[in-house]
C-alpha cells in the first residue's frame, strides 16, 4: 500500500509540473504572437507615415506647371521639363488647407486594411526667419524682433515680451551656430509651452463641436529654411498669425471661405507688387483684419516670395498603434540632361524625375 501512495503522489506532482509548463509554454506563445501583430502593425503604420507624406507631395506637384517655352520640341526630346510655381493653382487647391489636417479614411474592403492618415502641410516661407529675430553677429534679439513680440505672450498669464527674451537667452547660451530647429527645445520648456506643432482636431460635426485654433508652438514661429529671408502673406503659420494679431487658421476653411479663396486668386496677378496697408487690404479676405507690423518689418512681406521649403507633419494609425513624422521637404529643379559624348542630343530619361527631396526626417 505504501508502494502505491508514492506512485499516486507522484504522478499527481508529475501532472502538476505538465500543467504548469504547458500554462507557461502557452502564455509564451500568445505573448509571442501578440508582440509579432503589434510589430507587423507598427511596420504598417510606419509605411502609411511615409505614404502620407507621398500624399502631400503629390498635392504640391499640383501647383506646379509644366512651363511653355520655345524650345519645347528640344525639351521633349531631353526630358529636362522645366515646371513654373502657379500662384494661382495653389491658392485655390492648397492654401487653403495649410497649417489643417487632412484626414484620410482607409477601409480593409478598398484600401486593404483599416486606418486613417492626416497630413498637414505649412510652408517654411510663412514663418519668420530666425536671422530677422535674433541677430547672430551681435549675438543679441533683433530692434525688431523686441517690438514684434514686446506685447505678445503665447498663453495666458504669460508675461508680455516673454518669448522674444526666452528665445534670445537660449540662443546666446549656446557655442555654436543653430543648425536645425530642434535645438530650441529648451526654450519651449522654458515657456511651458509645445515646442512641436500639432493642428486643431476636425471637429466632430454631428456633436456640434466648434472648430478652434491650434495652440502657439515654437517651431510654427520660426525657420532656419528661409530661401529669401523675406515672408509671403499667403502662407502664414498659426502662431505667425497668433503673433500678428490676425485670424488663424481654423478646419473647414476650405469649404467655409471657398469663395474668398477663388477671389483671391483670380485677383493675384493684379495685388502680387502690392505692399505695406495695400497689401493687407487685399489679404483681408483671408485674415479679416490688418496686422500689428512695426515699421521694420514694413518690407519683410511679399506676395511674389515663391515657397520653396515645405514642412509636412503626418500622423497615422491602425488598430489603435499611431506613428508621428514631420519631414521637411525641398522644391528641386530638374536636373540637367546630360550630353552624349559624341555630340548627339541626349535621350529622353523614362523615370520621372521627383520634385521634391526630403532634408529632414523627424519621428515624433
Amino acid at each position: 500500500m505504501r508502494k502505491d501512495g508514492a506512485v499516486l503522489i507522484f504522478a499527481l506532482v508529475t501532472m502538476g509540473m505538465i500543467t504548469i509548463l504547458t500554462q507557461q509554454l502557452m502564455k509564451s506563445v500568445s505573448v509571442g504572437l501578440m508582440f509579432t501583430s503589434r510589430m507587423v502593425i507598427r511596420e504598417q503604420v510606419e509605411m502609411l507615415a511615409y505614404g502620407g507624406l507621398s500624399v502631400a507631395m503629390v498635392q504640391l506637384e499640383e501647383c506646379y506647371q509644366q512651363e511653355k517655352k520655345k524650345d519645347e520640341a528640344s525639351a521633349q526630346k531631353t526630358g529636362a521639363v522645366a515646371k513654373k510655381f502657379s500662384f494661382q493653382k495653389c491658392i485655390t487647391t492648397i492654401v487653403s488647407h495649410l497649417n489643417r489636417w487632412q484626414v484620410f479614411e482607409l477601409h480593409e474592403e478598398i484600401d486593404g486594411l483599416d486606418g486613417r492618415i492626416q497630413i498637414c502641410i505649412c510652408v517654411e516661407e510663412g514663418k519668420i526667419p530666425l536671422s530677422v529675430l535674433f541677430n547672430e553677429p551681435a549675438r543679441d534679439s533683433t530692434p525688431g524682433a523686441k517690438q514684434l513680440l514686446k506685447s505678445f505672450s503665447a498663453v495666458k498669464k504669460m508675461p508680455a515680451g516673454d518669448v522674444v527674451a526666452k528665445l534670445t537667452t537660449a540662443l546666446k547660451k549656446r557655442t555654436t551656430q543653430l543648425q536645425d530647429i530642434s535645438g530650441l527645445l529648451g526654450c519651449a520648456r522654458e515657456l511651458k509651452v509645445p515646442f512641436w506643432y500639432e493642428p486643431s482636431p476636425v471637429p466632430n460635426t454631428q456633436k456640434k463641436e466648434k472648430a478652434t485654433a491650434a495652440p502657439f508652438a515654437v517651431q510654427d514661429m520660426c525657420t532656419l529654411w528661409a530661401s529669401s529671408g523675406r515672408i509671403n502673406p499667403l502662407f502664414l503659420t498659426s502662431a505667425v498669425c497668433m503673433i500678428l494679431g490676425l485670424r488663424m487658421p481654423l478646419p473647414g476653411d476650405a469649404v467655409k471661405r471657398k469663395d474668398q479663396y477663388k477671389q483671391l486668386s483670380e485677383n493675384y496677378d493684379k495685388i502680387k507688387t502690392s505692399s505695406g496697408d495695400e497689401l493687407w487690404k487685399n489679404m483681408g479676405l483671408v485674415y479679416d483684419a490688418k496686422p500689428k507690423i512695426p515699421s521694420e518689418f514694413s518690407n519683410l512681406f511679399s506676395l511674389e516670395v515663391e515657397p520653396r521649403f515645405y514642412s509636412v507633419l503626418c500622423c497615422a494609425t491602425v488598430a489603435g498603434v499611431t506613428q508621428q513624422l514631420l519631414a521637411i521637404i525641398e522644391r528641386e529643379a530638374p536636373p540637367a540632361p546630360v550630353v552624349d559624348r559624341r555630340g548627339k542630343d541626349p535621350k529622353k530619361s523614362n523615370e520621372k524625375q521627383p520634385l521634391f527631396a526630403i532634408r529632414r526626417l523627424y519621428w515624433l
